[in-house]
């Protein structure tokens, strides 16, 4: 019994680690809860103001959150907080990704239209638009689609 100890223990290491990893993915809210907090509504809001020609669903999601939101992630070494929501009844493929720093004073986003990229809000540089298109495409391989090309 006591050989095995210290396989025992990193099995239960490992463990502990997966279970803690899990609990941090699911820490944060769902993007209709956090658009409650001040800071994350602007800068939500921002995304949107003076936009012409918005989705339908966009527009009622804006109005009153209509649309199927999951849990946001944390990405990129904590760098940038990652929501979704997808279009009521019709959601593989038609996606808004945004995602914010921590604490939700400033954001960027990724609309997908029938899983082609429809268009960025935001005005993300390179490097932001390159992490929106990888997590649209990693979530999109998750439920075996092919979304997120240009």
């Amino acid at each position: 019994m006591l050989k095995n100890l210290p396989y025992s223990a990193s099995i239960w290491g490992m463990v502990a680690c997966l279970g803690a990893e899990q609990a941090l993915a699911s820490d944060l809210p769902h993007l209709f809860d956090q658009l409650k907090k001040p800071s994350y509504h602007a800068a939500f809001s921002d995304l949107f103001g003076g936009q012409k020609d918005l989705d339908p669903w966009l527009r009622g999601y804006l109005r009153n959150r209509n649309g199927v939101d999951t849990p946001g992630q944390s990405i990129e070494a904590g760098r940038y907080e990652l929501y979704n929501v997808c279009k009521p009844h019709d959601c593989p493929g038609n996606v808004l990704y945004t995602m914010f720093v921590p604490g939700g004073s400033k954001a960027w986003a990724l609309l997908t239209r029938d899983g082609r990229i429809e268009r960025f809000f935001g005005h993300p540089g390179s490097l932001r638009r390159a992490i929106l298109i990888a997590q649209c495409k990693i979530q999109a391989e998750d439920i075996g689609l092919e979304v997120c090309d240009g």
